[in-house]
């Protein structure tokens, strides 16, 4: 091997000798692999960091190849096909309208549609006719000819195989080129940044900041649906387990609803874009948007124990379930000052505390103990005891031990009157099995998620998983004394369980509850950067931990001394006013 030659480890290929300076591309041609649909390379993994396929090599490495098959892969397709919708959108609409990314909807990704009040000089340059024909239509009314004229150019786009631009330039630079464009929630994002540098990426004239890469030309990006919703749009896209084909839609109206809602809020808050709220950090305004935040927390857990109160008499079971590190636990202790000042003595059950003897858990696919199993719990005992309650008569909870795997000699003895409720806590309370012997007209049921409504611009969006991963890493650490390392290695399971056995049943809720906070992530940061930060590179875990790492750092940094002590973020840094 010569000095201009280096040696590249590739996964399921070997070792390879390259030219040093050569692109991803060209080792895969290198290589002879062929650009089929079902394995369509996307990206890759270097030395456990992921990089676009331009990316050039500079020294020896490891090398995995991404295709749409992995969830990193599919992250690279999404984030390409993004930029798509916005460059077609913006060739349609030219400067009337902006298109602003929400959060993720039936399968697919939700899209607002706003008003550009602030560029004249480039609004009269749209035909009078144009202009016209959207105002008497106004933005609600967006037609479903406007939408298939959106995916015509899109797929005209993808046919044409446009190279997706990349430039890498000083921050100062990028921030002229998003000041002259009036790209303002990109403007503040990049403006607070510690980055000396910047990576912008521009199709048909719509750049964005890059927050990870994108596929080298838009003829990769060819399955994808459009459809009209309400005010905006929704992108639909492939999944990993299916990549050759757009997985069927579910309607998911009371998530949207509450989604809409937290729009609401964002608009109070003025702060619908990290940028924005960094620019908040930065001017001093934080403690009256946490004040702000914290009071619509505790309007809406009034609200609902305001419903309570009215149908105490006939719905006395509660049924709260939502995925990991929603905040569960401190909602119910809210939900639960709420109700005592309405007049209302809840008791509150785990359903942990009814799982089966160890011996008895069923087992997955792979052989071990399955604890997210509706029949890892006492299904019979746990009916019996809603039962004898609802009947005024008293029952004793279990206490379910983990280290032993079984349940304890002492339990806990409740009972309950006809002007009191039982609070039932666990991931499967939706789930109407654990409750068939109950009337739906006797229960309850919430939903809690964190559902952010923040982004990080009008492009890039801050997924509700990611959230809740980093509540989770700092909890287990602050609480249970575990790595960032073993948290990021347990999620994938969390995950997979939590797709089976809560989010099928998130629409049977009575109602739900948004647990996120607008300004949690620049609290989390301070907490966050220092654990990811102990992971090395030859660590599979390296992966996440830099997508976190760069993540992270679009936020400016908030002390948690700000945090009221009632807070829900309290349940994952500390210091709250509640025992657990």
């Amino acid at each position: 091997m010569g000095k201009d030659t280096i040696l590249v480890d590739i996964e399921g290929y070997g070792k390879v000798e390259v030219e040093r300076g050569v692109s991803i591309l060209s080792v895969i041609q290198k290589i002879g692999i062929k650009k089929e649909d079902n394995n369509l390379i996307v990206g890759a993994l270097y030395n456990n960091r992921i990089i676009g396929l331009e990316y050039l090599i500079k020294r020896s490495c490891r090398i995995k190849f991404l295709t749409l098959e992995t969830e990193n892969g599919m992250e690279i397709y999404r984030r390409s096909l993004v930029l798509l919708l916005h460059a077609a959108f913006k060739k349609k609409f030219n400067s009337l309208y902006k298109l602003k990314i929400e959060h993720s909807l039936n399968k697919g990704y939700y899209f607002s549609i706003e008003k550009i009040e602030n560029n004249s000089a480039e609004r009269s340059s749209i035909k009078e006719k144009d202009k016209e024909k959207i105002k008497k239509r106004g933005l609600e009314e967006i037609s479903k000819e406007d939408v298939n004229n959106i995916v015509l150019e899109m797929k005209r786009l993808v046919n044409e195989k446009r190279p997706f631009i990349k430039q890498e330039m000083e921050v100062e630079d990028a921030l002229d080129i998003f000041e002259n464009q009036g790209l303002w929630d990109r403007y503040w994002l990049l403006r607070y940044q510690d980055h000396p540098r910047a990576t912008l990426y521009t199709l048909e004239g719509c750049t964005i900041l890059a927050q990870g890469p994108i596929v080298p030309h838009t003829g990769y990006l060819k399955i994808f649906s459009v459809t009209k919703k309400n005010h905006g749009l929704i992108l639909n896209f492939p999944l990993p387990e299916s990549p050759l084909e757009l997985p069927k839609s579910i309607k998911q109206e009371k998530l949207f609803q509450i989604f809409s809602e937290h729009r609401e809020w964002t608009r109070i808050l003025d702060v619908d874009s990290v940028g924005k709220l960094n620019k908040l950090i930065i001017e001093g305004g934080i403690d009256s948007l946490i004040w702000v935040s914290e009071g619509l927390h505790e309007k809406k857990i009034a609200q609902i124990a305001d419903i309570i109160r009215r149908n105490v008499r006939s719905k006395r079971i509660i049924l709260m379930a939502g995925p990991s590190s929603s905040g569960k636990t401190t909602f119910a202790k809210r939900l639960t000052i709420q109700l005592l000042a309405n007049g209302i003595k809840p008791e509150v059950i785990s359903l942990d505390n009814y799982y089966l003897p160890r011996k008895q858990i069923p087992r997955d696919e792979n052989g071990k103990l399955d604890f997210e199993s509706l029949y890892a719990l006492d299904l019979e005992l746990i009916q019996i005891h809603l039962k004898m309650l609802l009947e005024g008569k008293p029952v004793t909870v279990p206490k379910y031990d983990f280290k032993t795997g079984q349940r304890k000699k002492e339990g806990i003895s409740i009972r309950i009157d006809k002007n009191q409720i039982v609070i039932i806590e666990g991931i499967h309370a939706m789930n109407e099995k654990l409750t068939s012997n109950i009337s739906k007209d006797e229960k309850f049921k919430i939903y809690i998620s964190a559902l952010t409504q923040l982004n990080l611009d009008y492009v890039n969006r801050i997924p509700t998983s990611t959230v809740r991963l980093i509540r989770r890493i700092v909890r287990d650490n602050q609480f249970r004394a575990y790595s960032a390392k073993q948290t990021i290695t347990q999620w994938p399971s969390v995950r997979a369980g939590e797709e089976k056995h809560i989010f099928p049943f998130q629409e049977e809720a009575d109602i739900m509850f948004n647990s996120s906070l607008v300004y949690e992530l620049a609290v989390l940061r301070g907490f966050l950067e220092p654990l990811l930060k102990q992971i090395e590179d030859s660590e599979e875990t390296y992966t996440e931990a830099k997508k976190l790492l760069h993540f992270i750092s679009n936020f400016v940094y908030i002390s948690p001394d700000h945090v009221p002590l009632t807070s829900i973020l309290r349940e994952f840094i500390g210091g709250s006013g509640f025992r657990y």
